[in-house]
């Protein structure tokens, strides 16, 4: 920035600028002024700092900016020729709401705070003609940003469409070459199931203990194809609930007889309350057993070693769903991060890092698809139900544990029954 010698008549500038002004505070102003010269991308003023002066564009184009966060701003107005800019700061005594930097080599006027408002002081009608092209500028700054928020939503729109289809394209790609793999699959399964009973086998203890290995790998592929078929069914709304009477006990016990091994090696506490006099649900008991299984599940793999699993069931009555059963599973593992609580529920999702996670499906953060809590939401939804997490924090060290409620109307919903 430098300061200019007055090479024209300042005062006939002003004059329409300022019309209506006395001839006397025409003088004055036309004497204090200072004229100076911004080269292109020069700073004239910055957002934030005190205003303490008004600045009239005699030639070139000034740009104002408002920003957005520390690396971007968003153009609001152009000023060329006869442009007021920087007089709102001194109006409210308060600091720059905008930057205003030359687009091009520019010449202004700049007038100090205190002969702006003494002026400004004695004609009234001027302050009333600031106040409406300050309001014409804001409403410029408006309808921009009106349009660039369209824009945007149209942007976002698309988007979202396209990864709506490469969504759809995903799952129904897994969903058919998880269903074409399974059937060699479990043909390979039965297969195997009977090389292990053979006696050639049998008698053998290298060959038992590789079959062994062969029908657990085989086992766990069955197992994650299942899961993808479960998750792609969720995705699709394609679940299809056949009612009948279920009870919560039955389904549990059931539950923590087929971990009772894994439970026992890994030294796990389980305990459960509010199992007895419990009613009948109205529900589909595979699909229910199939969401409690991973729930469950879940709670043992990311519990440490001789930690604790709480199981309570109680009655209620919810002001939607009507009398209902909710199910708490408590553990005391490693816990979810708040911003992690919503996320855990979506398909593929994992906790920590994947490269961190070991391959026993039941092991201290073991390996899986990451359908599980997928497969278990779309169970409760499609049954009318809720399900949701609560924990303190995510922390392997501390482990402060976690709770997966799960709240399923008694009777069936006219609304959800297949």
């Amino acid at each position: 920035m430098q300061s200019t010698p007055l090479t024209f008549d300042t005062k006939e500038f002003l004059r329409p600028l300022l019309f209506g002004l006395p001839e006397e505070d025409l003088d004055l102003l036309a004497q204090k002024v200072v004229m100076r010269r911004f080269e292109t991308e020069a700073v004239i003023c910055r957002e934030g700092e005190p205003g303490e002066h008004v600045y009239i564009v005699v030639d070139g184009w000034v740009g104002i900016y408002k920003r957005v966060d520390d690396r971007t701003e968003r153009h609001i107005h152009t000023g060329g020729p006869g442009e007021f800019f920087g007089e709102i700061a001194v109006l409210r005594e308060g600091a720059r709401s905008a930057t205003v930097r030359a687009t091009e080599p520019t010449t202004l006027l700049e007038i100090d705070k205190d002969t702006f408002l003494s002026i400004l002081g004695r004609s009234p009608s001027l302050g009333i003609r600031f106040l409406m092209h300050a309001t014409t500028r804001w409403m410029d700054s408006d309808r921009q940003s009106i349009e660039a928020l369209q824009r945007a939503n149209q942007e976002l729109t698309g988007a979202l469409q396209r990864l709506e289809r490469l969504d759809r394209t995903k799952t129904d790609f897994i969903q058919v070459s998880a269903h074409e793999l399974r059937t060699p699959l479990a043909a390979l399964l039965g297969y195997t199931q009977m090389m292990e009973k053979h006696t050639t086998v049998q008698d053998d203890p290298e060959l038992r203990m590789l079959m062994n290995g062969i029908l657990t790998s085989t086992q766990r592929l069955h197992r994650v194809f299942n899961s993808i078929l479960d998750a792609s069914r969720v995705m699709n709304e394609g679940l299809k609930i056949y009612r009948s009477p279920v009870s919560i006990p039955v389904i549990f016990h059931g539950i923590l007889t087929d971990y009772a091994t894994v439970i026992d090696e890994r030294k796990l506490t389980v305990e459960m309350s509010g199992l007895q006099g419990l009613p009948f649900l109205s529900a589909a008991p595979d699909l229910l057993t199939k969401a409690f299984h991973y729930l469950v599940n879940n709670a043992i793999k990311y519990t440490p070693d001789g930690g604790t699993i709480t199981i309570t069931v109680k009655t209620l009555d919810d002001t939607e769903q009507g009398a209902a059963i909710e199910v708490a599973i408590r553990d005391t593992g490693i816990g979810i991060a708040p911003e992690d609580l919503d996320l855990i529920f979506e398909k593929f999702y994992r906790t920590g890092q994947v490269a961190l996670h070991s391959s026993g499906a039941t092991n201290f953060r073991g390996g899986g698809p990451g359908l599980g809590l997928t497969i278990a939401r779309g169970v409760i939804e499609a049954h009318g139900g809720r399900i949701w997490a609560e924990s303190p924090g995510y922390s392997e060290a501390e482990c402060p544990g976690s709770t997966f409620y799960v709240r399923l109307p008694i009777t069936a919903q006219a609304s959800v029954t297949s």
